[in-house]
């Protein structure tokens, strides 16, 4: 419920009518169509644009690629290989954790970048690459 003070304030806002106008070139005041927005419409208006984006600008994302892919899946080995090396104290066997981690993931990785890839042509409208002649 609201308080007294933001009732007070909601009345005084639907007890006051504006009319607004302007004066063309005779003289005459002529009716504004469409009325500036109000002291709320403003606010929620800052509230959208307060979050640091731009809802108009879209970062641009690749489709995916296994180029990319391959370069993800290397720096993934490197960093699980350190983990692992330093957890289990014998390299050989840190290494092959590391490359069975990395060969169960990399699926995951396509997939992500794809659905990446996905969301964004729905974001700007775009129509998805035509299929290399490929069934499905």
């Amino acid at each position: 419920m609201a308080t007294k003070k933001q009732r007070r304030r909601r009345e005084k806002e639907l007890r006051h009518e504006y009319e607004y106008v302007y004066i063309d070139e005779e003289g005459k005041e002529v009716e504004v169509e469409q009325p500036p927005p109000s002291r709320k419409e403003k606010q929620r208006q800052a509230a959208v644009s307060s979050n640091g984006r731009r809802p108009t600008q879209v970062r641009p994302v690749q489709p995916p690629d296994w180029r990319f892919l391959r370069k993800q899946a290397l720096i993934f080995f490197a960093v699980i290989l350190v983990v692992f090396s330093i957890v289990n104290k014998s390299v050989p066997k840190a290494a092959a954790l590391a490359a069975v981690y990395t060969l169960v993931t990399l699926p995951v990785m396509w997939l992500v970048q794809r659905a990446v890839y996905r969301s964004y042509l729905k974001r700007t409208g775009q129509l998805p690459p035509p299929r290399d002649g490929r069934s499905k």
